[in-house]
């Protein structure tokens, strides 16, 4: 039997119905009409007298939310550019810990919301802890407005696949909102000059000239350490990134210092194998020459001895923007250097760019006028 219930909450009025049959698990669904609630209700109780509802219910009971994220790491997540599939493995590795072995029957929005919770007083695990401590600072809102997304598809996959009827546990989860405010952190002169110095110091070799190709270009690590040496023409300044986040091949310019410091890593790299007596098309390659190097211990190592806090690599990507900006780049030219496909993400950096501008016009205003007194 259908049961609505008139709520009133945050964004207005709700209808929430309620149904209950013998044989099936209890199902529930929220509408803004009240037309809509009814319809709904009159359509699955048909459905349920009807017996068609029978096998979502029966494999609600059976599936657990594991084998959801097992079939949607074999069909979905493959078609995925490879920096997604990385950043959602995350996610997935998360809530197959938490919730994996849950049948979907028994996921409610109680539990997932408790989940939640629990995810955003975490705090960031990256760093090693003591046993008494605990995590500087809670997970920011972007964050576990991530995961909490990532859930939502894997349920609704679930509805696609026929493994759970038309109520979804995350329709009664909060959503997360005003989590939209984007990071913009870049070096400063005397951080920049930090970091550059600790990275060529570093003992591996291979660090500074990755840096200096980070910040000169705005390319992401990813980018930057699957280059091959096919992917570098150093006579025609460019280097042809491959492997983007959004899978469309790009050009970056090697102009200046940046050229320099390769020409001297092409020299290094060719001592360095040449000695172990391995081949690589690497640019940047590791020890076995059979894949890239992983600067991950030495960047983290460099930073520290710079003395620099609250910095990860992927804010070089930020620094080279933001320098971009304070130098007059526009934003279509900025999006161009950085690989964005519309105008969006680099609306971050518009305000620098105004005090670029504000700074400029203020000398010359200065200039022109004291030359009239």
């Amino acid at each position: 039997m259908a049961t609505i219930q008139k709520r009133e909450g945050k964004n207005g009025q709700t209808y929430r119905v309620m149904i209950r049959m013998h044989g099936y698990p209890p199902v529930q669904r929220s509408f803004k009409r009240l037309t809509d609630a009814k319809a709904w209700a009159q359509e699955t109780e048909l459905g349920m007298r009807r017996g068609d509802i029978r096998s979502t219910a029966s494999e609600a009971k059976k599936r657990t939310l594991g084998d959801v994220i097992t079939k949607y790491k074999e069909d979905i997540l493959p078609h995925k550019a490879p920096s997604s599939q990385r950043v959602e493995t995350t996610y997935l590795n998360h809530w197959e810990r938490e919730l994996g072995e849950y049948a979907l029957s028994f996921l409610t929005h109680e539990i997932i919301s408790r989940k939640i919770a629990q995810l955003t007083n975490a705090g960031d695990q990256r760093a090693q802890l003591e046993d008494d401590e605990k995590p500087a600072k809670p997970k920011s809102r972007k964050t576990v407005k991530h995961y909490r997304d990532n859930l939502e598809i894997l349920l609704k996959f679930a509805q696609k696949w026929g493994w759970i009827g038309s109520a979804n546990p995350m329709e009664g989860v909060n959503p997360i909102t005003k989590a939209t405010k984007e990071r913009v952190r870049f070096l400063d002169d005397d951080e920049r000059k930090a970091i550059l110095a600790a990275c060529k110091a570093s003992p591996n070799k291979q660090l500074y000239p990755v840096v200096v190709f980070a910040l000169s270009t705005g390319a992401r690590k990813n980018e930057i350490l699957k280059l091959t040496l096919r992917d570098l023409d150093l006579e025609r300044q460019v280097a042809v990134l491959r492997e983007t986040k959004n899978r469309e091949t790009r050009k970056a310019p090697i102009v200046s210092y940046l050229k320099a410091v390769l020409e001297e890593h092409l020299k290094w790299r060719e001592k360095y194998l040449t000695k172990r007596d391995i081949k690589s098309d690497y640019l940047f390659p590791r020890s076995d020459g059979k894949g890239a190097i992983d600067i991950r211990k030495a960047w983290e190592n460099a930073r520290e001895k710079a003395g620099i806090i609250d910095f990860r690599f992927h804010d070089l990507r930020h620094s080279a923007a933001s320098y971009l900006a304070m130098n007059g780049a526009s934003q279509l030219e900025i999006a161009e250097v950085l690989g964005h496909k519309t105008l969006q993400m680099v609306k971050r950096y518009s305000h620098l760019s105004e005090d670029h501008t504000r700074d400029v016009v203020e000398k010359m205003n200065d200039k022109i006028f004291n030359m009239a007194d």
